[in-house]
């Protein structure tokens, strides 16, 4: 019976090994972004890449070029390749054009990947104006309603007017067509880009003046 007991020495200092590759072996985080380079308007989308579930969850943040950190955001992962991506696209009322990066960490790992954003002619106009016109909508927008809009949005920049003044109530002018522009807009029938191209046309144009 000597070999059985050569059997199962082989065996157990099999396991032994396997045992004792698993306690060194050495989780790993990897981390990336669907682009380099975003533009106002475009949704943030983070793929994370880990070597084992382990039910804690990733924690990131988001660093800008001045340092400035966001609040820790936790993310729970039930897959190796796990990709989430931004219920809100980037803002200028929310974010800076510059290098930003995301340093996360996941069971004590740590990784990090950068992106820049850059404010190119991409006209992106935050959600909640939409919801306002779409309030005013329900009711009876005056013109100085929609003029206080466009003016916000010259003044936030969002809206790219050169050499624009503020000018008095009395010079307000708005088109009784753009009203319905401006509903095509809050029903996403056209784009943030389209809507802020034909008021910086009917500003430039002198059709509306605001």
């Amino acid at each position: 019976m000597a070999w059985f007991g050569k059997i199962i020495l082989i065996v157990s200092l099999g396991l032994l090994v396997i045992g004792l590759q698993h306690s060194f072996a050495t989780s790993s985080l990897a981390i990336s972004t669907s682009k380099q380079t975003y533009e106002y308007g475009d949704f943030l989308s983070i793929t994370f890449r880990v070597s084992e579930l382990t039910g804690q969850p990733i924690i990131i943040h988001v660093v800008d070029g001045s340092g400035k950190t966001s609040v820790p955001i936790n993310i729970q992962i039930n897959k190796l390749n796990y990709t989430i991506t931004s219920p809100y696209p980037f803002y200028k009322t929310n974010y800076s054009p510059g290098k930003y990066s995301i340093d996360a960490e996941y069971s004590g790992i740590k990784a990090s990947v950068y992106f820049d954003l850059i404010d190119s002619d991409k006209i992106a106009i935050p959600t909640e104006y939409k919801i306002l016109v779409k309030t005013w909508l329900q009711g009876s927008a005056t013109d100085n309603d929609y003029a206080g809009l466009i003016r916000e949005l010259i003044h936030t920049d969002i809206i790219k007017v050169t050499n624009y003044h503020d000018q008095t109530t009395n010079l307000i002018h708005i088109p009784t067509w753009f009203k319905n522009n401006s509903k095509w807009w809050s029903d996403d029938l056209i784009s943030d880009n389209d809507f802020g191209l034909a008021i910086q046309y009917l500003i430039k144009a002198k059709i509306m003046t605001v």
